[in-house]
């Protein structure tokens, strides 16, 4: 695996993105880079990426114009492939709207779910404050195991804060297994799209993924932008271009993410649910399954913005929820630059560190220059 990942938390200026992702704006050959944007975050607006292309070239990338296209900064217009593909098949897209209505309906039903868990936790945590004192969730044991202490000489305070941390530990306990659950159910759903269409076997639906892969294949640079996570998974994956990504990488492609662009290269996507009603519920939520091109590391964007990071109970909620992964928090100006081969991670932000949040509700912060260990 000769390729990188460069990580973004949700840098808004096509301008100083390009500025801070210039050293890793190069083909492994030392020529000029071609580079790839997938703008399919941004749904209709997918081809309004003229700010973009003229910041990558300010930082160094010539335009190489033959037949009207720019053979240096393409766009992957994979949304209006995608677009382009459902009005071709009317029976399809009926499908595909079908499964995507089915999973929007298990999402919200296992938002219900989740959502009760989690506030259970959050009260039961500070009633446990309230009645014990120094009580954190960061302190909780990872497995409950009932103490063989002596019911004798327990004190009533000792006997409470048992009953505590056993709720508390299954209750998180029940939420991560909710989380598998819904994973699973979604994977059902989509596996549905191309059973009932015998989608992998059409012409038009082969042609299109293969012009999609030679795009992506040719690729020195890719930038994946933000937006609407949803626009930007559902085109990646209908095409099955995932396979294709990890094949750039190897060769020895750099991919450069943003926000919701980031998300998607993870094993989940864990969005914030900021449009919530209820303030109480306007926090980090399991969404889907990503493309699963970076293995043990959750990336949480927005970080300052929506993660309340002096809150250690907050904290090792959400390590907790999420252990098989490593939870990392970007901000605007945080890089966190990720070798797969090692596997292995760096601060790579000059104006801001990136942030690891531990089980025991500990916020480490690494800035320019520090290794951050990935896990295995």
């Amino acid at each position: 695996m000769r390729g990188k990942f460069l990580f973004n938390g949700n840098i808004g200026s096509p301008t100083l993105l390009a500025d801070r992702a210039r050293p890793w704006l190069k083909a492994p050959n030392g020529g000029p880079p071609k580079v790839l944007l997938i703008t399919a975050a941004w749904g209709q607006g997918e081809y309004g990426e003229q700010g973009i292309r003229d910041a990558l070239n300010a930082a160094g990338i010539p335009s190489a114009w033959s037949d009207g296209f720019d053979a240096n900064i393409y766009n992957l217009c994979v949304w209006h492939v995608w677009r382009d593909y459902l009005a071709r098949h009317p029976r399809v897209a009926a499908i595909d709207a079908e499964i995507r209505s089915v999973q929007e309906a298990t999402r919200r039903f296992y938002v219900e779910k989740t959502s009760f868990h989690a506030q259970r936790i959050r009260q039961a945590a500070r009633f446990a404050r309230d009645k014990l004192g120094d009580f954190q969730i960061g302190r909780l044991p990872l497995v409950h195991a009932d103490s063989v202490q002596a019911v004798a000489a327990m004190s009533g305070r000792d006997a409470l804060h048992r009953a505590l941390v056993r709720e508390l530990v299954h209750d998180l306990t029940d939420l991560v297994e909710n989380d598998r659950r819904m994973m699973a159910a979604l994977a059902d759903e989509e596996a549905v799209v191309a059973a009932r269409t015998g989608l992998r076997v059409d012409a038009d639906w082969q042609q299109q993924q293969r012009v999609l892969t030679d795009r992506i294949l040719r690729a020195d640079v890719v930038l994946l932008l933000g937006g609407d996570p949803d626009a930007l998974l559902n085109s990646l994956r209908f095409f099955d271009l995932g396979p294709p990504l990890l094949e750039t990488l190897r060769r020895g492609a750099t991919l450069i993410s943003v926000s919701a662009g980031a998300l998607v290269l993870c094993e989940r996507m864990i969005i914030y649910d900021n449009y919530s009603p209820d303030p109480a519920r306007r926090e980090f939520r399991l969404y889907d399954r990503g493309l699963g091109l970076v293995g043990g590391l959750q990336i949480l964007p927005h970080c300052m913005d929506r993660i309340h990071t002096d809150d250690t109970d907050n904290l090792a909620y959400l390590a907790r929820r999420f252990s098989s992964q490593l939870c990392v928090g970007l901000n605007e100006e945080s890089f966190l630059l990720v070798d797969p081969a090692v596997p292995r991670a760096y601060s790579v932000g000059q104006h801001d560190g990136v942030f690891v949040f531990g089980a025991d509700g500990v916020k480490w912060r690494y800035d320019r220059g520090e290794v951050v260990q990935l896990r295995r």
